[in-house]
């Protein structure tokens, strides 16, 4: 007897579908903030080019696990959401230290599209789609 998949069956539930459209989205702004850096190492004078290019290169792999997980989640792998966890937790340690740097127009939206990824990851619903 051959069971049939509905598409009911494969579709993604609404928290987890928005945590990976919000984690696409932080990829992609973090993509945009390594391009940035790469100009400013570039154009700007450093002190010293080798600090520079530490900071592009953690941002880009940032943007490049954030991009990873997101796909991982879409494919429901399980152990995607402990990394993706992570990371958003340390989006809420980003916005804190943007507090303390003197800029809350840039830790608000950090903060709360963390906190909104760590609530939607951790729902009833993706914790049942991530477990088969």
């Amino acid at each position: 007897m051959v069971s049939r998949v509905t598409p009911a069956d494969t579709a993604l539930p609404a928290p987890l579908r928005w945590a990976v459209r919000l984690i696409l989205v932080e990829s992609v702004v973090v993509a945009g903030v390594a391009l940035l850096l790469i100009y400013e190492g570039l154009t700007a004078e450093t002190a010293d080019p080798m600090d520079a290019l530490a900071v592009v290169v953690f941002v880009a792999m940032m943007a490049a696990a954030l991009g990873g997980l997101a796909f991982a989640l879409a494919r429901r792998k399980p152990r995607a959401r402990a990394p993706a966890l992570v990371l958003q937790l340390l989006g809420v340690v980003v916005a804190y230290f943007l507090i303390t740097a003197g800029l809350p127009g840039w830790s608000v939206p950090v903060a709360v599209v963390a906190l909104t990824v760590i609530t939607l990851l951790l729902t009833p619903s993706t914790s049942a789609a991530l477990a088969g």
